[in-house]
């Protein structure tokens, strides 16, 4: 199957469409170059409005050294995307159609990596109301972290340790939220309290790491509430990430900073 009959209206009208995974392995010739590190396709047409919030702000706003850690990076809008049945959660299958699937098999994103490109594909023909650039970012996010290491997690958890000395109440997010709560609520087991630590510490840097890069291209946004970590901390945390990862020319993270990017 060539790549064009791949793409095709018919091909993509039918749920048991493309994998992404055959997408990524024989569609590279498709994708679009926005710089030398980054590259775009979209199955539906965008008007340019859309095409700028989709794509170009998105890549344009990732700080250079991504590319290190993420290297020849793919973004793939699609319609729909869907979860095969039967497949594990940690090999699954996922096609890409232009029918909305069940909403038990609909994904937002899925993340395939070849010999030589990371693949992002993003679902944006939803009903419901998302921020696709959480969505991407979160993703990005994860594959950052887990190419970098001890790079980022190293300094990061110096840090962390430094906010669980003080009582730091709050986090910057749900999952992070909820990992924190599990792990102050342990008894002294030293196993069990290391793993619970090892599982906070990813979830507070992936949260993190997605708000930074979020904050980048839009507004930084913290949620008030009793869950809430306190704005000096998620500060802190925002700076370092953006000492290991600085923004691009002209790129400011916080309001105040604007004009010293010039």
């Amino acid at each position: 199957m060539s790549n064009t009959q791949a793409l095709s209206t018919h091909e993509l009208s039918d749920v048991k469409g493309l994998l992404t995974e055959e997408f990524a392995a024989a569609c590279h010739s498709v994708m679009i170059p926005v710089n030398e590190h980054a590259a775009y396709f979209c199955i539906d047409s965008l008007d340019e409005r859309d095409r700028q919030r989709l794509v170009f702000d998105p890549l344009a706003a990732l700080p250079p050294r991504v590319a290190d850690f993420v290297p020849n990076l793919c973004l793939v809008l699609v319609p729909y995307l869907s979860a095969e049945i039967g497949m594990e959660r940690d090999d699954k299958a996922v096609r890409i159609g232009s029918i909305r699937p069940s909403r038990d098999k609909q994904l937002l994103c899925d993340y395939r990596r070849t010999e030589n490109a990371h693949y992002i594909f993003l679902a944006i023909r939803h009903d419901d109301y998302y921020d696709t650039h959480i969505v991407f970012y979160q993703v990005l996010a994860a594959r950052i972290i887990e190419s970098a290491g001890a790079q980022i997690a190293d300094p990061f958890n110096a840090l962390l340790d430094k906010e669980l000395k003080s009582n730091a109440h709050g986090e910057i997010n749900e999952p992070a939220w909820l990992c924190k709560k599990d792990l102050l609520s342990l008894a002294a087991d030293a196993n069990d309290r290391q793993n619970y630590l090892d599982r906070y510490r990813l979830a507070a840097l992936e949260d993190t790491l997605t708000l930074y890069l979020h904050g980048l291209c839009c507004d930084i946004d913290l949620d008030s509430g009793p869950k809430q970590i306190a704005s000096k901390h998620a500060r802190q945390r925002l700076q370092l990430l953006r000492d290991i990862l600085p923004p691009p020319a002209g790129v400011a993270l916080f309001p105040d900073e604007l004009g010293k990017t010039a």
